[in-house]
């Protein structure tokens, strides 16, 4: 009886082995973000750049997320942050830009880029950026995802999403809180 359930653990633990071992590695990231900084004001710029550091051609797409209720979502309106304009316009994507290896694309992110559909004034919509941090007990809590592509017979195939180091924004005229 003992020696039975041995042979049947043994065999049991071979096939979870083999399962756990088939599994599929974890894919490297292709691309990196460098140069954030660990906090920011509530609408500073944000410069920083998207590197290539796989082996062939890539196409991103960079997008600002917010820490809120226990989880990531987008930064008021979802847009590419490489083409501001797509905040106010329906992009179509046609022979994109592709990231070559070894090379970067700088970005610059404004927080308080007012999208068209808000009917505060641009000044109107800041100040509520601002109030909304000033009234937080926390900074808020950002990061960026960055969509990466490869191109498949002339078409972008969506291949994994990489995420900057979150970072702190704390109100304007105030200081950044530990």
């Amino acid at each position: 009886m003992i020696k039975t359930g041995c042979v049947a653990c043994v065999c049991l633990l071979t096939q979870l082995a083999t399962l756990l071992g088939a599994q599929s590695p974890t894919t490297a990231e292709l691309v990196q973000v460098e140069g954030l900084q660990s906090t920011y004001p509530s609408c500073a710029y944000v410069s920083f750049s998207v590197k290539n550091i796989s082996q062939q051609e890539v196409y991103v797409e960079v997008y600002a997320e917010r820490f809120e209720s226990g989880s990531w979502d987008y930064e008021n309106s979802a847009y590419d942050l490489k083409d501001p304009k797509s905040l106010y316009v329906k992009r179509v994507l046609v022979n994109p830009d592709m990231l070559k290896p070894g090379t970067s694309l700088p970005i610059t992110y404004n927080r308080c880029l007012r999208p068209t559909f808000i009917k505060e004034s641009d000044k109107q919509y800041r100040k509520a950026i601002i109030e909304k941090d000033t009234k937080s007990a926390t900074p808020a809590l950002h990061r960026f995802r960055v969509r990466v592509y490869f191109l498949d017979q002339g078409h972008v195939k969506f291949v994994q999403d990489v995420f900057s180091a979150p970072f702190k924004r704390f109100a304007d005229g105030g200081s950044p809180a530990q």
